[in-house]
């Protein structure tokens, strides 16, 4: 057996990736600039504009990821509740108590960021995005304004970091 049409097909490979990935650093960076959520794309963000969403996200971020973490462990904690043979009435609401709290505490933190995010915007962009968010149904038949974010489910709100970016 001979190793040559292996290795013409090796380098083809190895070829056809290099392009590829040539190509793919070549696509011009979504409108709004790297860093921006979904949600202020397409708003002709200036670069200082684009700067300070960049601070605000980027200052909340260990909070978010704080009272993340807290959600996981309140949720995990209640949910162990379901595999005990007896059950506790005044653990198990505690537990639940935390975890609401966790849960509120996450949205008032993205309601600040929010409105930390509309601050800087001026009122073309903020009516744009109400435009946007209120107008009708998009391409795929949804309404905007329940469409949901990838990853976490949560409903996208004017203008709640998307997944790309941390939120406050």
């Amino acid at each position: 057996m001979t190793l040559q049409p292996i290795r013409a097909a090796l380098a083809s490979a190895f070829t056809a990736c290099l392009l590829s990935a040539t190509a793919i650093h070549a696509q011009p960076m979504p409108p709004g600039g790297a860093g921006v959520p979904r949600s202020l794309r397409g708003l002709d963000l200036s670069e200082a504009q684009q700067d300070r969403v960049f601070a605000i996200l980027h200052a909340q971020a260990p909070r978010q990821r704080e009272l993340e973490k807290s959600e996981r462990k309140a949720h995990d904690a209640l949910h162990a509740f379901r595999e005990r043979a007896e059950f506790d009435q005044n653990a198990a609401k505690s537990q639940a108590q935390a975890y609401a709290t966790a849960i509120a505490e996450q949205e008032l933190l993205h309601l600040r960021t929010d409105a930390q995010l509309m601050a800087l915007l001026t009122p073309e962009q903020r009516a744009q995005l109400r435009e946007r968010f209120d107008g009708p149904p998009d391409d795929r038949g949804q309404a905007r304004r329940s469409a949901k974010q990838s990853g976490n489910g949560r409903d996208a709100r004017l203008p709640r970091a998307g997944a790309e970016a941390p939120r406050e």
